[in-house]
């Protein structure tokens, strides 16, 4: 399937046919995945690039819903896998089927530079794939910034095309195709300078020299600049040359040529760059970064930058550019590459220096540093300041004037690098730090690019590159594995393909085996004697040292516990500090980029970072101590998830019975049912680790409690995938633990969780097994609930008579006070009667008792068991031929369902409701639009919610005509409950 964002959307189909996606905001969705392939996209970042900074209070709902359309459309012909996958708190786009246009285009333009290849020719076959503005038509500040890079990404590559035809003799040809490039960009610097280079060589001066005018003058009109030095100089060059062929014609006396390059500096030019790793790979934006931050812009057609003039500093500022990162990301050879790339344009030399910030022997002294650097600038030694600031001093006056490319490697702090900084424009300082350096981004302005884990095509082309595609190509699945135990750290990826190329025998799946035990995972990942710098413990221990022992004792307690979405209240919860000092503790942490922050407060651990942190609690911390942090955060889980529980469904709900917390740890309560939404929104990623940790490590109590506790959030948010998962987890804890009622609670809550996604047998099969252990284990009240299950499975099937009698058997056994008292059982079984009074045609029933249980004291009118009400009043009265009163009911159910997060089936219901009363009112057009909306609805969920649909159209209502391709009759057909269930 074919993907194209280099003009509008398009999707083709593999037979070529194109596929129409959905409406605008659909689109976006779609555009925004495909371009960021292989990367994880998550919700929020989905509902910024859709809606901006206005999005409605439903906007993570609506992205999940058309993700669901999106991927019924892209996987809905014969062999086709949709692309689109869930994968932790996002999406993943991509497959080995996908074809996008924007890779289409990097692997051309990368094979454009590669020796030997016809640049031209591969950098026309690449620009020859954009069919307009890239992301035509779509609108929004995300999607415009995606745009925005795109398109710049175009002109680069239209410059370095013209660079190769130049090269190549073409001249005339480019002049052509560049007066049009420069009419329609016409303050694009490169293109002109191509423009008036090809002019030059054809002996066209003076037409050079009009559109250098035109040019300045447009420049000195919109911005208030004048061109860069390099067109200034091209304008000398054509000047002088022009001039003479006046003079020739007796028109005038020929000027003085201006040089094109100024005569050697009469100084040293120390070139101290170390060398450039030969198996470098990707990075390309980060690259593209630093030509931006560093040198302006990429002469086109270059390995390198050129200078140009970037904002209202003009050439002679002094740049200085931080890369921060992971331990191990690769933050040395980024800067060292660039640099070889950027050499040419720094004429006056490069100087590097390792500072040693993080290094067993210590941080180098600046005044060290300064001495050899001065020295390297012709400086005499006897002539070196013996103070730190008379050599700051010194060092910035010998660098003025001068282009020098300075390289700081491996700085400890802003400190280290502050006196390293020269004092006048011209040159460009890059730093690399595992800290942030957040005071020379602050005091001295400079720019930073946070490096993050190789993507799966860089690991992949790594692996591909040093040991080659023949050993490779039959082992593409354990690349992948390997990939990912490698975490994508390219550190570490290095590591694991140099022991294969070292070792010609052994093979990719048996390292990746290897690999994938943890335990023994940073031993593989330590290469054989060398240095420090190639062994993954060493790299990550010189940051590990650098903590206070506070940093250092929370580092390893959060690896020991199954925390993986740490905070401030997690901290405080493992570590048992409060939570101020842990907020503190973790942007330490996150400074030094031993976590990474991945939203505001928010932090997680790099997988083999992990590792290590855990392999330091089990050295450093007392069994007793790590065995309490793991019971503080059990604990925790277990009595928060309690606490948010009750407001999902009602207060008086007995729930999983659980020992007292431990002293001291504290819990907080939920005001209500949106608040505790979000946190189990923002704990999710916890908890669902935290289950499968506990029946890993065989804490079967807290494996199957857990799930009992989380499933109410799990199916409002409609996680029935993850909800299933964790309940069959749960299930074999419970086995394991040999207790029937724990057994019995989790096949009920099983058997809901398939009946949520339209799997009636497997529920049947759940709840019959779950009604003979809760009466083994003589418990009358689970028993109770398992029967209202029960009951709705057989509304479900259409048995509504049988759902009557188990709905009333349930009302038997569930007591009315006590501990065990359930409020919402029990009300859900009287709201279910009356749905079953109204599906039975007894409507006059089924209203008497919907209007008595809307009392006011019983508090039901303004949630979703109130919805239902609503709905089944709706119907008594459309029955009885009174659809103004039907239509009152069932829009006052349609407001609150909306408010309500996790019922759709009761929108869907009461728009259909609504839908027939304003048929039966005269209201064709507004029907239409209610009938519509809750067909959308009603796609999204299995087929036996559509009961209500079957039951209006038996009393006389008949489906506007919404979209020819919907069979509504079909999908009509089985009848289903209006109710939720549990």
């Amino acid at each position: 399937m074919e993907f194209r964002i280099l003009g509008a959307l398009e999707v083709r189909a593999p037979d070529s046919t194109v596929l129409a996606v959905g409406g605008r905001r659909q689109q976006a969705l779609l555009a925004f995945l495909v371009a960021h392939p292989d990367r994880i996209v998550s919700v929020p970042r989905l509902v910024d690039a859709i809606w901006d900074e206005s999005p409605p209070a439903t906007a993570d709902r609506q992205v999940r819903n058309m993700v669901g359309l999106l991927r019924r459309l892209l996987g809905g012909g014969p062999g086709r896998v949709s692309p689109i996958r869930t994968d932790g708190p996002g999406y993943l786009f991509g497959g080995p089927e996908v074809r996008i246009d924007v890779q289409q285009f990097t692997a051309l333009v990368d094979a454009a530079a590669q020796p030997g290849a016809d640049r031209a020719a591969r950098l026309r076959e690449a620009l020859a794939l954009w069919r307009g503005p890239a992301l035509d038509g779509l609108p929004g500040r995300a999607l415009s910034a995606v745009a925005a890079g795109l398109e710049e990404r175009r002109m680069t590559v239209l410059e370095r095309l013209y660079e190769a035809e130049s090269a190549a003799g073409r001249d005339e040809l480019a002049i052509t195709e560049l007066t049009e490039l420069v009419v329609a960009f016409p303050l694009r610097d490169g293109l002109l300078r191509h423009l008036l280079t090809a002019l030059a060589r054809c002996g066209r001066h003076v037409e050079g020299l009009a559109a250098y005018r035109r040019y300045a003058d447009r420049l000195a009109e919109e911005l208030g600049l004048d061109p860069s030095p390099r067109l200034r100089a091209l304008q000398g060059e054509l000047l002088g040359v022009a001039d003479g062929e006046r003079f020739e014609a007796g028109l005038a006396e020929p000027p003085a040529r201006v040089p094109v390059s100024a005569p050697p500096p009469p100084y040293p030019r120390p070139a101290q760059l170390p060398w450039d790793l030969p198996f470098f790979i990707g990075r390309t934006a980060q690259l593209a970064a630093m030509d931006r931050y560093l040198a302006g812009t990429v002469t086109p057609g270059t390995d390198g930058p050129g200078i140009g003039t970037p904002g209202t500093d003009g050439p002679h500022r002094t740049s200085v550019l931080v890369i921060t990162g992971i331990p191990g990301g690769g933050k040395s050879t980024l800067a060292v590459r660039w640099s070889h790339r950027a050499r040419e344009q720094f004429p006056d030399g490069q100087l590097f220096a390792d500072l040693h910030g993080w290094s067993p022997a210590g941080p180098q002294d600046p005044h060290a540093v300064l001495g050899a650097f001065l020295r390297a600038l012709g400086v005499p030694a006897e002539d070196v300041p013996g103070r730190l600031d008379e050599a700051a001093a010194l060092y910035r006056t010998t660098l003025a004037g001068r282009r020098v490319l300075i390289v700081l490697d491996n700085a400890l702090d802003a400190e280290q690098v502050r006196p390293l900084l020269p004092g006048t424009g011209g040159c460009a300082v890059v730093v690399t730090s595992r800290d942030r350096l957040t005071g020379l981004v602050v005091r001295e302005g400079a720019e930073r690019i946070e490096l993050v884990d190789f993507s799966p095509a860089e690991g992949r082309a790594l692996v591909h590159r040093v040991l080659g595609a023949e050993r490779v190509a039959a082992h593409e699945h354990a690349v992948t594995r390997l990939l990912d135990a490698c975490g994508h750290l390219p550190l570490a990826v290095g590591l694991a393909v140099a022991r294969l190329r070292d070792r010609p025998h052994h093979d990719l799946t048996g390292l990746a085996a290897e690999l994938a035990a943890e335990g023994t995972r940073l031993d593989v990942l330590d290469a054989d004697g060398d240095g420090p710098s190639a062994r993954l413990r060493a790299v990550f221990a010189l940051s590990y040292r650098a903590l206070d022992e506070p940093a250092a004792r929370l580092f390893r307690l959060l690896a020991v516990s199954p925390a993986v979405d740490l905070s401030a209240p997690v901290a405080e919860v493992v570590g048992g500090q409060d939570a101020a000092e842990c907020a503190r503790v973790l942007r330490r942490l996150a400074n030094s980029h031993l976590l990474t922050e991945h939203a505001a407060g928010r932090y997680r651990f790099h997988d083999l970072v992990r590792l290590f942190a855990a392999e330091r609690g089990a050295h450093q911390e007392s069994e007793r101590s790590r065995d309490r942090a793991r019971d503080r955060w059990y604990a925790w889980c277990l009595h928060q998830s309690a606490a948010a529980t009750g407001p999902l469904l009602a207060p008086r709900r007995p729930r999983v019975p659980l020992p007292p917390p431990p002293e001291g740890l504290r819990t907080t309560p939920f005001g209500g049912p949106e608040e505790a939404l979000r946190w189990y929104d923002g704990q999710r990623a916890n908890l669902l680790a935290t289950v499968g940790h506990a029946f890993e490590h065989r804490n079967d109590e807290v494996a199957w409690q857990l799930p009992a506790l989380v499933w109410p959030y799990l199916h409002r948010s409609g996680r029935h995938a993850e909800r299933l998962a964790l309940g069959r987890t749960a299930l074999a804890a419970a086995r394991r633990l040999g207790d029937p009622l724990a057994t019995g609670r989790s096949l009920n809550d099983q058997g809901h969780a398939w009946s949520a996604v339209g799997d009636l047998p497997r529920a049947l099969r759940h709840y019959e097994q779950a009604l003979d252990q809760v009466r083994t284990a003589g418990a009358p009240a689970v028993e109770g609930q398992v029967l209202a299950n029960l009951g709705a499975f057989r509304f479900f099937s259409g048995d509504y008579a049988e759902a009557a009698d188990h709905f009333e058997a349930a009302l038997r056994l569930l007591p009315a006070d006590g501990p065990d008292a359930d409020d919402w059982t029990v009300r859900l079984c009287e709201v279910s009667l009356a749905a079953v009074h109204a599906f039975l045609g007894r409507f006059e029933a089924a209203r008497a008792r919907a209007e008595r249980l809307l009392a006011p004291e019983l508090g039901l009118h303004d949630g979703i068991l109130g919805c239902s009400l609503r709905n089944v009043l709706g119907l008594a009265h459309y029955a009885a031929g009174r659809p103004a009163e039907a239509l009152r009911h069932f829009a006052r159910s349609l407001a609150v369902s909306r408010r309500v997060t996790g019922f759709p089936d009761q929108e869907a219901n009461s728009l259909a409701g609504l839908a027939a009363a304003q048929q039966a009112l005269g209201r064709p057009a507004a029907a239409r639009r209610s009938w519509t909306a809750a067909l959308d609805l009603y796609r999204q969920l299995p087929a036996h919610y559509r009961a209500p649909v079957t039951l209006l159209t038996n009393l006389g209502f008949i489906p506007p005509d919404t979209d020819p391709d919907t069979d509504t009759d079909a999908d009509a057909a089985t009848p289903t409950p209006t109710l939720p269930n549990r």
